[in-house]
């Protein structure tokens, strides 16, 4: 084969290729929409998803403030989030107070509930497959 032909069919395979992922995206948006058309509030399987927060909640024992307003705000239409455990989700439900933690309880889609804590300044990673 010539050199001339190699470039040539390099150039049609690149574009299958870019025309296969095109075709993917259009056939995964159309998926969405069907089912949401049919009723459905999450297209994923049991356990993958967008993320709902059924609670969270930060502090000590006897001083917690509820930051699941403002988690679900911040996961949103996501399926995997990193989030800083500190002050700014709530407030200070203990000041001067150590050792505060979250504990977060979630779903993914329709799936079950999962469970992630950590103290304050560490990185909770709340996510779906």
């Amino acid at each position: 084969m010539s050199v001339l032909g190699f470039a040539a069919l390099f150039l049609v395979a690149g574009s299958a290729h870019s025309q296969s992922a095109e075709y993917r995206r259009g056939y995964d948006q159309g998926y969405r929409d069907g089912a949401a058309a049919a009723g459905n509030q999450s297209p994923y399987p049991n356990g993958m998803g967008q993320i709902t927060i059924s609670s969270a909640l930060y502090g000590i024992r006897g001083a917690r403030c509820d930051a699941r307003d403002s988690l679900q705000a911040l996961v949103a239409g996501k399926r995997r989030i990193d989030v800083k455990v500190d002050n700014d989700l709530c407030g200070d439900p203990a000041p001067n107070q150590a050792n505060k933690q979250m504990t977060v309880t979630y779903s993914c889609g329709n799936g079950s509930e999962r469970r992630v804590s950590g103290p304050e300044g560490s990185i909770l990673t709340i996510g779906c497959r």
